[in-house]
């Protein structure tokens, strides 16, 4: 998330916290007049915060945010909430998710409906959770002025709460970002990876969740994997691995004609490449789209000519999952 934007909400953010009564007359009256937004109970937001932005729902989200940990500093973001600050991809949208850090029993903390021309954002209700297995949760800080959990708590967070393609799809970039993870240097990234793993898995042992949440949990971070760089090709990853399909090495190394190439899923044991092919893998304009097809051609001939066979997926074809494994399964049936 961009630490400006943070700044720009918290420099136009009012609150009634100690303001005499003048002052919250003052304020309710500017929210009359459509100059300020109600954001939460006792929290208003310049109007011009919003609209200036491209992404006003964005803008409130995280408004709101400040506005809980400014009334209620016991409180730190957590989960899906911390994953999406952290510029992990998420499949869904999710509720504020954030966690008590007091012994205190949290208890729900109601926001209101904001109807602003054509902006409408219902009210919501966000429901505290208690710390997992009774520990709070290491917290860092969010570009300024928003506290959350760390990397860390925040995977092992969404491995128990999201389903399971969603945080294998969480836990690949996390587990990317822990490892520092560099193609060129694959020994040493995994090194770290398996270093981090490993951290993770002893993170979840106590977590006092019920016992699917932690064997779904364990599964995610027992398999998430790093040398995904995209969501795509996380979710590619994710349905040959719980299909069950072994030897999968994500940015498996080839060298040809004198250059390294990297196949996004490999199973080098049989010289099956399985690519993902993203929305914006071959550029914005036809003369850049021309060129990476052309290249992509280029390199699955210097490939094939090594006895690779590949297969490339698309977004669309992640809908069909018992299809992709089909295809796998046909080409190694066939090895």
């Amino acid at each position: 998330m961009d630490a400006h934007t943070i700044y720009t909400i918290a420099a136009h953010a009012h609150s009634t916290t100690g303001a005499n009564n003048t002052e919250r007359r003052r304020l309710a009256r500017r929210a009359q007049l459509g100059e300020l937004v109600r954001i939460a109970p006792g929290y208003y937001l310049d109007t011009e915060a919003i609209t200036a932005h491209s992404e006003p729902p964005v803008i409130v989200a995280l408004a709101r945010l400040l506005a809980l940990q400014h009334k209620h500093p016991h409180l730190i973001v957590s989960g899906p909430t911390a994953a999406w600050l952290r510029g992990l991809p998420l499949l869904h949208q999710h509720p504020l998710h954030v966690t008590t850090v007091s012994d205190q029993h949290p208890r729900p903390i109601p926001l209101p409906e904001i109807h602003w021309g054509p902006l409408h954002i219902p009210a919501v209700t966000v429901r505290p959770h208690r710390p997992r297995g009774g520990r709070s949760p290491a917290m860092n800080r969010y570009d300024g002025d928003i506290m959350g959990a760390t990397l860390e708590d925040t995977i092992i967070d969404c491995a128990l709460a999201l389903d399971r393609e969603e945080a294998f799809v969480v836990a690949c970039a996390g587990l990317r970002e822990l490892a520092r993870y560099r193609r060129f240097y694959r020994d040493d990234s995994r090194q770290r990876e398996e270093h981090n793993r490993m951290r993770l898995l002893h993170m979840i042992a106590p977590s006092g969740q019920g016992t699917k949440h932690v064997t779904s949990a364990r599964w995610v971070l027992t398999h998430a994997d790093a040398g995904c760089d995209s969501a795509g090709e996380s979710r590619l990853l994710y349905l040959l691995a719980q299909s069950g399909l072994q030897g999968l090495e994500t940015q498996y190394p080839v060298f040809a004609s004198n250059k390294w190439y990297f196949i996004d899923v490999a199973i080098p044991e049989h010289r099956i490449g399985i690519e993902f092919d993203g929305r914006g893998k071959y550029g914005s304009d036809i003369d850049s789209v021309h060129r990476s097809i052309e290249a992509e051609e280029r390199r699955q001939r210097l490939l094939e000519a090594q006895g690779w066979r590949i297969r490339r997926f698309r977004w669309e074809a992640l809908a069909h999952p018992e299809e992709v494994v089909a295809q796998i399964r046909a080409l190694l049936e066939h090895s």
